[in-house]
């Protein structure tokens, strides 16, 4: 690959890797939303995927367009953009941890153990355990967690689970026919 070719290539995987993230935003933001309105939720998932089908488009449109790649340089743009879009969303949920989200998410949860069904379950998987206190030992575990550090975890789920989507990516990229109507450099 030729010096331009690389520089456009690190661009592109940057472009693409800002649109992706803010894919995954706006699939949080329906997460979210889901939580106190659970048919809102299932748009998060719906964005998840999407994301998923528009970054193998993304890479196909750079080998039509741009210049052809082998399955090797698409996996390597593929780990690219999921690592730009990780450190995007990982400012974004930073952001919303810190200043927007006021405990509501760790509310959700706490509501959630305590529920009956919940409660039943962890008896049956923790017979002989007082419920109650890994219930309020989960709960204070839950709310001593800072923002910083829930987003490096979301940082770092982000960034393993991109490099395992980067190898189907790089795959679905290569599939289908190959172009000539590449741009001359």
């Amino acid at each position: 690959m030729k010096a331009i070719e690389r520089q456009q290539f690190s661009a592109y995987a940057a472009q693409n890797g800002t649109i992706i993230g803010l894919m995954w935003i706006v699939s949080f933001a329906f997460y979210i939303v889901g939580l106190s309105h659970p048919l809102i939720g299932n748009l998060s998932l719906l964005f998840g995927l999407l994301s998923l089908y528009c970054c193998v488009a993304l890479i196909k449109k750079f080998k039509r367009e741009i210049t052809p790649i082998n399955f090797w340089q698409s996996w390597r743009m593929s780990i690219l953009i999921y690592m730009y879009a990780s450190l995007l969303m990982a400012m974004a949920q930073f952001i919303y941890f810190q200043y927007i989200d006021n405990g509501l998410l760790f509310d959700t949860y706490a509501s959630v153990i305590q529920q009956p069904e919940m409660t039943a379950l962890l008896q049956n998987m923790l017979p002989g355990e007082d419920i109650n206190k890994v219930i309020n030992e989960t709960i204070d575990t839950l709310r001593s967690i800072t923002p910083i550090n829930l987003t490096f975890k979301f940082l770092t789920n982000n960034l393993f689970l991109g490099l395992i989507l980067s190898v189907p990516t790089a795959g679905f990229s290569n599939i289908g026919k190959s172009s000539s109507n590449h741009t001359k450099l």
